[in-house]
């Protein structure tokens, strides 16, 4: 019996057009990559904090209790979060554990989000804990902030400090 030959299938013109505009969309998220890891890791290096330490970020941060929580719900926003490990800045098998520590901090009761709480509450000590270990795991010795995309503005509208733009 004699083989035909089968001919590759041509992609509709609609299959062309998902697979370029995923292109696409991957490439403006990959032009930001530095700047999603550095949110991944400035959240943790917060969590390493104690309360003065804290303190001592507001001229960056204004309201550091404040930007904890907010540091961290952006540097897990899927899209941002997931291009990390896309591009490899951070290996895959960190994933589950950074998704474990978020957790963690989404399950702190909202009465225990107050400065007097930071250095002795149980549960916060493990967090620092919990983060401190996270970033070694990963590779990062450093725990200082990285304010190379800050922008500061004082309320007159004066920039004091212009970041870097992603």
């Amino acid at each position: 019996m004699k083989q035909q030959n089968k001919l590759p299938e041509i992609p509709n013109q609609n299959e062309v057009d998902d697979r370029e505009h995923i292109k696409s969309e991957s490439d403006k998220y990959d032009a930001h990559v530095n700047f999603y890891y550095t949110n991944i890791i400035n959240s943790l290096v917060l969590f390493t904090f104690n309360a003065e330490q804290l303190d001592k970020m507001t001229p960056v941060l204004i309201d550091p209790l404040t930007e904890l929580y907010e540091e961290l719900q952006y540097a897990f926003t899927p899209v941002s979060f997931e291009t990390v490990f896309r591009k490899n800045l951070i290996d895959l098998k960190f994933r589950e554990d950074l998704l474990n520590f978020k957790s963690k901090v989404e399950e702190m009761p909202n009465e225990i989000w107050d400065w007097e709480f930071i250095n002795e509450n149980k549960k916060w000590k493990q967090l620092r804990t919990y983060a401190d270990e996270l970033l070694s795991k990963i590779g990062v010795s450093s725990r200082t902030y990285n304010d190379e995309f800050t922008t500061i503005i004082l309320n007159t509208g004066e920039i004091i400090k212009s970041g870097k733009k992603s």
